[in-house]
């Protein structure tokens, strides 16, 4: 058949099968030489389906005549197809990206829905904080991040006020109104951070199915927070610096933790507690939601959550997860370091050092006295114990070896104002189980 009826059965313009033919796609089963005459053969109306088809998936002239010239070949054909879609796929999420970034943009020209937040009680006595107004409905992306937004102006408002979330947040509004009110609960905190002293001495009790490491995951105001996607997380004290608690088999203590079923028993410095715990298994991973009695609470509020998920069961020991330095040094004599060194000042950095200056009162420093004695010989006094012994502890030049727990404490003498100071790293358990850099405390010759 001739090209003009070849056209009219396939639905083609004569100037796309004659571009078709120029580019090897579908060619004419014959052209007269003399008139230029194409003719095509009706078994071609089934090659000229396939290309129409392929070309209205998106599929370029060029993919088209490969997949032709590699029928037999299903890989080759499903490479170029899925090579296609990805490309589709990633052309909609760019379309979805400015149209969303359109949305935003229409929405800051839209007038202020922002209200000063209001305090209130409900009806049963509770002290509610009121905030930002939304419009109705809540139905796209755009609208759940302008909640997003709402409830974090909510919490700035919360801290600068000095209250505390006691729930999660919660949306006021008239029925079949046009907007709604985020609010949550709240609590008025006090000014002073107490000191917090349970008595922890409860007897131990196993809980085979908490033994291992805990990754912390972080603390949120409410568990329900863990949860929603308006939730906060907050930067948690608890845990070493890779975020990490171990419970250790029959509860042994390590560093500031010990445990008992149910509770996670925090003790260290001024707060020792009682903190309980629950567990939930929850998409396949196990949690363990832990009363946090931090500031807030030593304040007057509720205790936080601490949310860790568990890493692993084995049972770990005390010294398997400690960092432990090199104490095999040989001794080398330092004259100048001989004689008795009384507690003068802690530091956090050597670089606070300042002889005029006692960041920490002397008469509540805990590490008392040092004395160093002749090839070695070391004894010190940290609050009413007395520690010596070549067993226990020893001195080469620039270092003080504490064998009892696998420390080695660099010191550094400088002069100043006529005086000696000593200026030693103070390993603690913030070091050795916390991850944490040393401390530094600072002795002045006696």
């Amino acid at each position: 058949m001739r090209i003009g009826e070849f056209a009219r059965l396939t639905g083609m313009p004569i100037s796309v099968l004659r571009h078709y033919d120029k580019e090897g796609l579908l060619c004419p089963s014959h052209v007269d030489y003399f008139s230029g005459y194409r003719d095509y053969t009706t078994d071609q109306l089934g090659q000229a389906r396939k290309i129409e088809l392929l070309k209205s998936g998106g599929l370029t002239l060029k993919d088209i005549r490969a997949i032709l010239e590699h029928t037999g070949d299903r890989k080759f054909i499903n490479d170029i197809l899925n090579r296609r879609e990805s490309e589709y796929h990633s052309m909609i999420a760019a379309i979805s990206e400015v149209r969303h970034m359109f949305e935003k943009e229409e929405r800051r020209l839209m007038p202020e829905r922002i209200c000063p937040a209001v305090l209130e009680k409900d009806s049963f006595g509770d002290l509610i904080l009121k905030g930002a107004r939304l419009l109705l409905p809540l139905a796209d992306r755009a609208d759940l991040e302008d909640l997003q937004a709402a409830c974090r102006s909510l919490e700035e408002e919360i801290l600068r006020r000095n209250l505390q979330r006691i729930s999660g947040f919660m949306t006021y509004g008239e029925e079949n109104g046009k907007e709604i009110q985020v609010a949550a609960k709240v609590l008025e905190l006090g000014e002073e951070i107490k000191e917090l002293h349970e008595d922890i001495t409860i007897p131990f009790e196993e809980d085979a199915q908490v033994i291992g490491k805990w990754k912390v995951l972080g603390e949120y105001a409410v568990r329900d927070d863990f949860y929603a996607d308006t939730g906060e997380k907050r930067e948690s004290f608890m845990g070493n610096r890779d975020g990490e608690i171990f419970f250790l088999p029959g509860g042994e203590a390590y560093w500031i933790y010990s445990w008992t079923k149910g509770f996670l028993k925090l003790n260290g410095g001024d707060q020792s507690c009682l903190c309980r715990y629950e567990l939930e298994d929850y998409d396949g991973n196990r949690y363990m939601f832990v009363e946090n009695k931090g500031d807030e609470f030593r304040r007057g509020g509720e205790p936080t959550v601490l949310v860790l998920e568990q890493m692993d069961h084995k049972k770990y020991t005390v010294r398997e997860i400690a960092r432990e330095d090199d104490t095999d040094l040989p001794f080398v004599e330092d004259p100048r370091v001989l004689g008795d060194w009384k507690a003068y000042d802690f530091i956090r950095t050597r670089e606070e050092f300042d002889p005029a200056v006692n960041h920490i009162p002397q008469d509540r420093l805990m590490y008392k006295h040092m004395h160093f004695g002749e090839g070695g010989a070391f004894t010190s006094v940290y609050m009413e114990e007395t520690i010596s012994g070549k067993e226990k502890q020893s001195w080469t030049k620039g270092y003080v070896l504490k064998f009892y727990n696998h420390t080695a404490c660099a010191y550094e003498i400088v002069t100043a104002g006529g005086r000696d100071y000593m200026i030693i790293e103070w390993k603690s358990g913030d070091y050795r189980w916390g991850g944490y850099d040393t401390d530094y405390y600072v002795f002045v010759r006696e």
